[in-house]
């Protein structure tokens, strides 16, 4: 499926990116650090965070970025429950469509 020139994938990861920017830049308005796409290596296979948090030298956590419906594969859960055992915090942040 295509809208305009672009197919339905493309105008998705579009959104996605777009979604993280916005959360990471208001997030560094309120004085924060962030790092975005970071890696982590972990039992189940590599993970990429969307946004990585700091305060006064602190890690805070990840943020998992999402647009309205985006699938929260289970593969993603199993990862994102392994880091909260971990003591490593995650929040999922989904933004509406239309917001």
């Amino acid at each position: 499926m295509t809208v305009g020139a672009k197919s339905l994938v493309q105008v998705n990861r579009e959104a996605g990116n777009l979604c993280r920017v916005q959360i990471a830049d208001a997030l560094m308005v309120e004085g924060r650090v962030v790092y975005t796409k970071v890696y982590k290596r972990m039992p189940f296979g590599k993970r990429f965070m969307d946004i990585d948090v700091w305060h006064n030298e602190v890690n805070l956590g990840e943020i998992e970025t999402k647009v309205g419906g985006s699938r929260y594969l289970s593969l993603q859960k199993l990862k994102d429950g392994w880091l909260g055992v971990s003591d490593y915090p995650l929040q999922l942040v989904r933004k509406p469509v239309d917001w």
